[in-house]
């Protein structure tokens, strides 16, 4: 099993480096068997190709590289040891195996390093007297202990290479789960700072209108009672929007704390978000009635619809009070949402819907329809009016995991 890999540019310049020794020792290992040694080229060749073609083996296969090794220098003992020169180790197979020693040590877990050292020196420590008795013993002796050193520093320098990249990479992973746990408790203090602000600021004030509103039939008893019930849906919509508030102040607080939530709204409000509006005032006609179906819609993508639609009609009675508005929802493949006013009267608009470059009221809208993957378009009309036109699907795009 491979244990450690690097980075993809540095992985490759590992491979080359490795493939470039293996023709430089091949090159010099037959110069010197054929020379020096005076080995049997065919044997030689073999012998000398099967050695070197375990190092660069043994970064991608460590446990073919491994068996390839040892049969190469063995046929690399076997074939040259005529002539001079250290033996059974030659300097240019000791320098081979070492290399491969290394890279097993730092490619794969520490006994297959250590057992081809071991049995690479025991083979030839036992061919050594077969393939030839007259060898002066006590050099072959000399000549395995120094392969023996050499090859056992060269397998714990590249098992100390892979514990110092172990090392390096537990580091580097604790170093980003201390940034991201730091980038969560700044978040969640964030969060607990503008629920705090929100409740201050927003809850405060609904929360007099609530009881101002409720309060005022009482206080002033002479009001008819197309204003009595004026106050009354005041008094109700300023509750449902504190307890809409206090939710979400929950979940900014807490997000996994348990308790109940209140409901969102879904596609099927657009019907009583338009009567609402009705009773405010707004001239509001609604189109598409019967695509106002929850069935077959995905909550996020009706919650989007729902605030697109909410949204718009606040600009309007923001900015274009008194223009007549078109509600307009059709349901296809894709659910079709429009928005459009009419020209206002001049003397209560400001300049027709909203400017994009007046607030982030539609900057949200479009935000919320390219999270359940829709469209959002918006702008003027030639009559002097101004629409928003979302395209939503019924079901937003999944995400793939290793995009999540």
């Amino acid at each position: 099993m491979v244990a450690t890999r690097l980075p993809r540019r540095r992985e490759a310049w590992l491979r080359i480096a490795a493939g470039s020794a293996a023709i430089v020792l091949l090159v010099v290992s037959m110069t010197l068997g054929a020379t020096l040694y005076g080995g049997t080229l065919l044997v030689l060749f073999v012998g000398v190709l099967a050695q070197v073609s375990a190092l660069p083996l043994a970064l991608i296969r460590p446990w073919v590289a491994a068996p390839l090794s040892v049969v190469g220098a063995l046929l690399v003992m076997a074939s040259a040891h005529a002539g001079g020169g250290p033996w059974p180790w030659a300097v240019t197979t000791m320098i081979t195996q070492a290399f491969v020693l290394a890279v097993l040590g730092y490619r794969a877990r520490w006994p297959l390093g250590g057992g081809t050292l071991v049995v690479v020196v025991l083979l030839s420590g036992v061919l050594a007297p077969i393939v030839d008795r007259s060898r002066d013993q006590q050099a072959v002796a000399t000549d395995l202990v120094v392969f023996a050193s050499i090859g056992l520093t060269a397998l714990a320098a590249g098992i100390a290479a892979r514990e110092w990249q172990a090392v390096r990479r537990q580091l580097a992973r604790e170093r980003r789960l201390t940034e991201e746990e730091r980038a969560r408790r700044l978040l969640a203090e964030e969060k607990t700072r503008i629920a705090r602000e929100l409740h201050d600021v927003i809850a405060h004030s609904m929360s007099i209108i609530a009881v101002q509103a409720t309060s005022a039939p009482f206080r002033h008893p002479g009001v008819d009672a197309g204003l009595r019930q004026e106050f009354d849906e005041i008094a109700t919509l300023s509750r449902s929007a504190l307890t809409e508030m206090r939710s979400l102040l929950g979940v900014l607080r807490d997000p996994d704390a348990p308790g109940a939530r209140t409901p969102l709204p879904r596609l099927s409000g657009i019907a009583e978000l338009v009567t609402q509006s009705q009773r405010s005032g707004l001239a509001v006609t609604l189109i598409g009635t019967e695509d106002l179906r929850d069935e077959g819609v995905d909550e996020a993508v009706g919650l989007s619809a729902y605030r697109i639609v909410q949204e718009a009609l606040s600009n309007v009675i923001r900015h274009a009070h008194g223009a007549p508005v078109e509600v307009r929802v059709h349901r296809n493949d894709e659910l079709d949402v429009l928005v459009r006013n009419g020209a206002p009267d001049a003397d209560r608009a400001t300049n027709g819907v909203v400017d994009a470059s007046a607030g982030s009221g539609l900057l949200g809208m479009r935000e919320r329809a390219a999270s359940v993957g829709g469209t959002l378009a918006f702008g003027p009309t030639a009559d002097g009016g101004y629409e928003v036109r979302a395209m939503l699907p019924l079901h937003p795009p999944q995400v793939p995991l290793e995009d999540a």
